[in-house]
């Protein structure tokens, strides 16, 4: 056995690994605690399923579609994160007892919850949008279309 041939060899050793092990055990019952030397190894060795169900989200300016062809990638993300971003940071923002608080329990909530109303969301990112696409933005509809998967392409939910 190897840690045997480590006690035989050297106690100091033995006691470093034995230590290590302890330490890599804490990270991996933590979920979520990092630091150096110590990392969750297991973050991203999951097998991605396909799921049966995806929700899009799609962006209509003055009445007309956007299209991600229609963009450079730059461009793209530039219109959609912003979206991403704010409704996951909504239905996130009730989740900081769960994810935030267990980690950081003497942090005030207040720096980790979004109180930005979804209408304040909307007037910025219609100014956002105007240099981005270099036209005036009158008007923004966001929406989120669920398509199911059959196997072999997507297919829009009927609504």
């Amino acid at each position: 056995m190897y840690l045997k041939k480590v006690y035989r060899h050297n106690k100091f050793l033995f006691l470093f690994c034995i230590l290590f092990v302890a330490g890599q055990l804490f990270i991996n019952y933590k979920r979520g605690l990092v630091f150096s030397p110590f990392f969750h190894y297991g973050m991203f060795s999951e097998v991605i399923r396909v799921k049966n169900q995806y929700t899009v989200s799609e962006v209509s300016v003055n009445g007309k579609l956007l299209a991600a062809k229609d963009y450079s990638p730059a461009v793209w993300d530039d219109i959609m994160q912003p979206v991403e971003l704010f409704y996951h940071q909504q239905m996130s923002s009730n989740q900081w007892q769960v994810d935030i608080h267990r980690l950081l329990p003497f942090a005030d909530s207040l720096k980790f919850v979004n109180s930005l109303s979804e209408s304040d969301f909307k007037k910025w990112y219609r100014l956002h949008l105007q240099p981005v696409l270099k036209q005036p933005v009158d008007s923004v509809q966001i929406a989120f279309t669920d398509y199911y998967f059959n196997g072999k392409s997507l297919t829009k939910a009927n609504k």
